[in-house]
């Protein structure tokens, strides 16, 4: 049959990933995987030693001709032909297929379609119980393990121990709330940028996310290109509008297609093909210039970031704060700010020391950066999914309900839903006020340095920010995307037809496959963008979907770092001209991210919302959440019917 499936090793925390066309079930190719480890433990313990010598070999051969960069060297691709990407440590697995396995070759797990974990030397073999016991959980979407069916000794998990959060402070101490305000334009386009980032790695980060320690790479890269674009730090990058995407063209080599690409296999994009902004390496990827790390992170895990200790942490709790206070006053600092980042919780304080004063630190509680939460992670034990028994109702997790809506549109919904985000652009704001602050404001007028601004490069502009107070004022007046375009006004909320097309996999006792097409109408962000080159000024929104299909013109994407400097090519802010679309109010009442959602029908996340017909955008994300009460799943067919989806 033509199921599509994953087979990946990991390997020193890197995906060696393969991608099979046909026959991908469970009992096809899950089978066949499991057929090939052996079940004595001493032939085990003889096979995983083989495989990791076989993959250590692949590392090295790798990372000699593949990841280490050369100028005039090209990578040799042969060594990936057995590959769908370059492996790395944070696969995105866009790959649209059914299943997907992973062989963990460093925690001996084997883990099938995200949620499900066996000891890879103890799968349970005999009446294929390992493929009987998978069996569908309360959370939709959610595959877990029976523990009816199978003992807990075959059962396994590679996320890491979380430790108790730690209250103990050791220094004066104040407790404060963080200051979330978005009225003004270049913060609150900075959180928009920032939240779509996170939006765009969710699937990474509730696959993953809990495996990854704060030294290990995934980590570092995502919480340094969250720092670099709250601060806006980040530069955008634009490619030249083609008519396909530079990465992704079907017809690379083909007439068809005119346009540049980008060599399949590398991770470095070169000054030709990056412009004045190369040359840049690809964001996630192992790629480095000989001598140098790869990724453009700071290594360690505790740094100074625009004048602002920024230290990563697995728990944001007092302790973590005050591992950060001793380091920075050993670090010869006396008053400084600190940010304490994990992948799912961001905290602040403020430190206040000298010869003569005693040690007092002012600090946030633990904030939210997003609605996803830790316990959300699929790589944990499989017992944090309970079975759904028949009789029991299904439930949607809300935070990934707000993750799979289009929760970024308006100021109200960045405020409500990634209230931790909203007060990291806060902080760097006060940070770099300050910093500006300490600057002269020059002899001239305010009005001649406005209009000196109008005719500088982007470069110049993001230096002018630090300058003084009023340069960095009138530089946000106007936020520059490149040195061709800038946005003068909003954000506006506008309102978007959106076509969503869906496909759903029902396992085993409901093996059947269902395509959707809904529709409706979704609020977007919406901005005045100036073209400095003409002096036009109109209006765009974002574009929902499709933004990896092609390059249109008004798409920019963060380029992370300064020595070393890197594309975040996942990731992408495409807009498009509004037209006469008009502007709606900036108001809407947020859906509450805690707990979870009673649904009837498996959905795919954050489809616990009816799709109406009418052109009505008056119903608050709670209102429709709350046209799902719970039910039995065999009314589905005609509940589609009812709400007008296909």
């Amino acid at each position: 049959m033509g199921t599509r499936g994953l087979e990946i090793v990991r390997f020193h925390g890197r995906y060696y990933i393969r991608w099979h066309q046909f026959d991908s079930y469970l009992e096809g190719l899950g089978a066949n995987i499991i057929a090939r480890i052996p079940t004595d433990p001493e032939e085990y313990q003889k096979w995983l030693d083989s495989m990791r010598a076989i993959y250590a070999d692949r590392e090295s051969a790798l990372e000699t001709n593949v990841n280490e960069i050369h100028d005039g060297i090209k990578p040799d691709s042969s060594l990936l032909s057995e590959f769908v990407d370059v492996p790395s440590e944070m696969p995105t697995l866009d790959h649209w297929v059914e299943f997907i396995y992973i062989i963990n070759l460093d925690q001996e797990v084997l883990t099938i379609n995200d949620s499900v974990h066996w000891k890879l030397g103890n799968i349970p073999r005999r009446d294929d119980l390992w493929r009987h016991a998978i069996v569908k959980s309360i959370h939709s979407n959610e595959l877990t393990i029976s523990l009816d069916m199978c003992p807990e000794e075959h059962i396994a998990s590679p996320a890491l121990g979380i430790p108790e959060r730690n209250k103990e402070t050791h220094y004066g101490f104040h407790l404060v709330i963080p200051t979330m305000d978005l009225a003004d334009m270049g913060k609150a386009i900075l959180t928009h940028l920032l939240t779509n980032t996170i939006v765009r790695y969710k699937r990474t980060i509730l696959r993953f996310g809990m495996e990854w320690s704060p030294d290990s790479f995934p980590f570092r890269e995502l919480v340094f290109a969250l720092v670099s674009i709250a601060s806006g730090q980040a530069k955008l990058h634009t490619f030249p509008a083609e008519e396909c995407n530079p990465r992704n063209c079907a017809h690379p080599t083909s007439v068809l297609c005119p346009s540049k690409h980008l060599h399949e296999w590398n991770g470095w994009l070169s000054q030709e093909l990056a412009g004045d902004n190369g040359p840049l390496l690809e964001f996630g990827f192992p790629f480095h210039r000989p001598g140098e790390p790869p990724g453009v992170s700071p290594t360690g895990t505790m740094y100074w970031f625009e004048d602002v200790l920024v230290s990563l942490s697995l728990v944001v709790d007092d302790e973590a704060i005050m591992k950060a206070v001793t380091w920075g006053i050993e670090q010869g600092r006396a008053n400084f700010q600190i940010v304490i980042l994990s992948l799912f919780e961001v905290a602040f304080a403020e430190v206040y020391s000298g010869t003569d004063v005693q040690t007092f630190v002012k600090a946030s509680d633990a904030i939210n950066l997003s609605p996803l939460r830790a316990d959300y992670s699929l790589c944990t034990h499989p017992r944090m999914r309970p079975e759904r028994k028949p009789g029991m109702k299904k439930w949607e997790r809300r935070g990934k309900v707000i993750m799979w809506s289009n929760c970024t549109a308006s100021r109200q919904r960045l405020q409500s839903h990634f209230p931790g985000a909203a007060a990291l652009v806060n902080f760097f704001d006060v940070a770099a006020n300050r910093r500006a602050a300490s600057k002269s404001s020059g002899a001239f007028p305010t009005e001649l340095y406005e209009r000196i601004l109008d005719f500088v490069d982007y470069d110049t502009w993001n230096n002018c920010l630090r300058v003084s107070t009023i340069f960095r004022a009138l530089c946000l007046r106007r936020y520059r995307f490149d040195d061709r375009m800038r946005i003068v006004a909003g954000p506006f909320v506008r309102l978007q037809r959106e076509t969503r097309y869906e496909s759903e996999y029902f396992y085993q006792d409901e093996s059947r496959y269902k395509e959707e097409t809904r529709s409706k109408k979704e609020r977007v962000a919406s901005f005045a963008f100036e073209n400095m080159q003409t002096g036009e000024i109109f209006p765009m929104m974002r574009a929902l979907r499709g933004e990896n299909k092609y390059t249109e013109e008004y798409r920019w994407m963060p380029i992370i770092g300064s020595d070393r400097k890197a594309l975040m090519m996942d990731v992408s802010f495409q807009f498009a001209p509004a037209e006469d679309v008009p502007v709606e109010a900036d108001s809407d009442t947020p859906m509450e991210e805690d707990g979870d959602v009673s649904v009837e029908a498996d959905s795919q996340p954050g489809e616990a919302y009816k799709y109406e017909e009418d052109e009505s955008e008056s119903e608050s994300e709670s209102e429709r959440d709350d046209e799902y009460p719970p039910g039995d799943e065999e009314e589905e067919e005609e509940e589609d019917s009812e709400d007008g989806s296909a």
